[in-house]
């Protein structure tokens, strides 16, 4: 061990230099407390998600699309059929549409603690400006940072147990005149969850 003030070589035991007379212990504990400062901690959570790119999220009712063909085959035989069948498809997708965006909601992401939202603005904004260009906007709420783009506004909420959902709701506009799209949500959502946990060093 060496004092750092002026380089003399130092007993493993000393709390002060022999040669100039530096707190030794002083120094160490303020470095200390620095470290701590800057050392954040991985969720412990087991079940909390760690993206591998920033895909969109898997699509959890692909197979909708077959049922379309299959509620379509009753034309060849009967065209008054489809007249029934698809409408049963259509009320079916829009529920499924519907249970799955509302199931984004709830997904939790590996992070790291503490995290403060400057600190998320800071890392996460050059990243989905370079992506995203001017379609991307940025708002704080307190301590939780909103990223809006293309009507739909996705909240980062950090939880108590060191983990992140992404809230995604609509803006005024869109909540009465239209409606989130599934995929748009899954794929919105999956860059700004990969994106952060990429500059958190959450891979």
């Amino acid at each position: 061990m060496f004092c750092k003030n002026c380089g003399v070589e130092l007993n493993d035991d000393a709390k002060f230099c022999p040669s100039c007379g530096k707190a030794i212990v002083e120094s160490s504990t303020v470095e200390d407390k620095k470290d701590s400062r800057d050392k954040k901690t991985l969720s412990a959570n087991p079940d909390a998600i760690i993206l591998k790119s920033s895909a969109p999220l898997p699509d959890k009712f692909d197979w909708i699309k077959w049922a379309y063909f299959v509620a379509l085959l009753p034309a060849v035989i009967s065209p008054g059929i489809c007249i029934i069948t698809v409408p049963i498809v259509l009320v079916i997708h829009s529920y499924l549409s519907d249970y799955h965006r509302k199931k984004i909601r709830k997904l939790r992401f590996q992070f790291v603690s503490p995290v403060t939202a400057d600190e998320i603005y800071n890392k996460l904004e050059p990243v989905l400006a370079k992506k995203w260009g001017n379609k991307v906007e940025f708002d704080r709420e307190g301590e939780t940072i909103s990223v809006k783009y293309e009507k739909i506004i996705y909240d980062i909420n950090l939880m108590e147990d060191g983990t992140f959902c992404v809230w995604w709701r609509l803006s005024l506009a869109r909540a009465f005149f239209s409606n989130a799209g599934y995929k748009q949500i899954r794929t919105a959502t999956g860059v700004i969850a990969y994106e952060l946990q990429q500059q958190f060093g959450v891979v």
